[in-house]
């Protein structure tokens, strides 16, 4: 019972270790203050998810959308988006401890302790890392002005409405440090 215990607990402390892990980067230099439009370049590989990719755009579209931008044919952008995705194989190494010996509780006369003795037990766990690259280039001279990653376990979504609501959820943190576009009434 214990061991099967503490087997779930730490499979609970995996999985719930599990959330997107996003980072960000930007030229100082850059300012956004005169970009209001953009164009998501996007050309697709061969073997990749289209459906994926598709809703990837639309995520993107949403967010620039809701901070002031304006999707525009690539001739008239002011700045273009790419993206890029990738999975590949982790592995994972939990040490927790695991008792053995008597138990502490014993049945019958008396209490006390015997003999029980904590031995470190290390388990490996697999599982596929997905990460999302998203660059922002200035137009004018192809430079990255803005990047943003987000990585994160690969789930195991069943229905398209929790994919689309699972990358809205990556969009959204992803792009909480691309300044957003001042409205002026």
């Amino acid at each position: 019972m214990r061991k099967s215990l503490l087997f779930i607990l730490s499979a609970l402390i995996f999985t719930g270790c599990s959330s997107i892990n996003v980072e960000s980067d930007f030229d100082p230099a850059f300012s956004f203050d005169d970009i209001k439009t953009y164009a998501i370049l996007y050309k697709s590989r061969e073997y990749s998810n289209t459906l994926t990719d598709e809703r990837i755009m639309t995520g993107i579209h949403n967010q620039l959308t809701a901070k002031g931008y304006t999707k525009a044919k690539r001739n008239n952008a002011d700045i273009y988006v790419v993206f890029h995705t990738g999975v590949r194989n982790k592995t994972k190494i939990v040490q927790d401890y695991q008792y053995v010996g008597v138990s502490p509780y014993r049945y019958g006369r008396g209490y006390g302790y015997g003999g029980m003795m904590a031995v470190p037990v290390t388990r490996a766990y697999n599982y596929d890392e997905a990460k999302l690259l998203i660059d922002v280039l200035n137009a004018k001279d192809n430079k990255i002005v803005w990047r943003g990653i987000a990585t994160d376990s690969l789930k195991q979504l069943k229905t398209p409405e929790e994919r689309v609501a699972y990358i809205h959820e990556v969009m959204v943190s992803i792009f909480k440090t691309l300044p957003s576009k001042t409205v002026t009434p």
